[in-house]
């Protein structure tokens, strides 16, 4: 397996590091590894999004991070509903049983 070397990490940097990898119950290298591993987008989403209040932000964050796949979802969620409403109303049958008729039939099923 390949090993990383940093020279000349600045001392703030470091100390950081080694705090957030304290607090993650990590060696300083297994926290790097995971910082970067999140960065670069290699750690699934549920385990990335545990590690981000150690991560630091970065003005490269944003053009070298994966797209978020809840990112949209928002809007296409409004733009569904939107379509939903636009639907003309389902028409009443008299033909068709309550639902508090199906309830108790379900109940006298279940019991019997």
């Amino acid at each position: 397996m390949p090993a990383l070397q940093v020279k000349d990490c600045p001392t703030e940097v470091y100390e950081r590091l080694r705090a957030c990898a304290a607090r993650e119950n990590r060696s300083i290298s297994q926290q790097a590894l995971t910082i970067l591993e999140d960065y670069l987008g290699m750690r699934p989403a549920s385990a990335a999004r545990s590690d981000r209040r150690c991560r630091p932000t970065s003005i490269y964050e944003e053009s070298c991070r994966r797209p978020d796949p809840s990112e949209g979802l928002v809007e296409k969620r409004r733009q569904l509903f939107e379509e939903i409403r636009k639907l003309p109303p389902l028409p009443e049958s008299d033909r068709l049983p309550s639902s508090v008729e199906l309830v108790r039939q379900s109940r006298e099923e279940d019991a019997a």
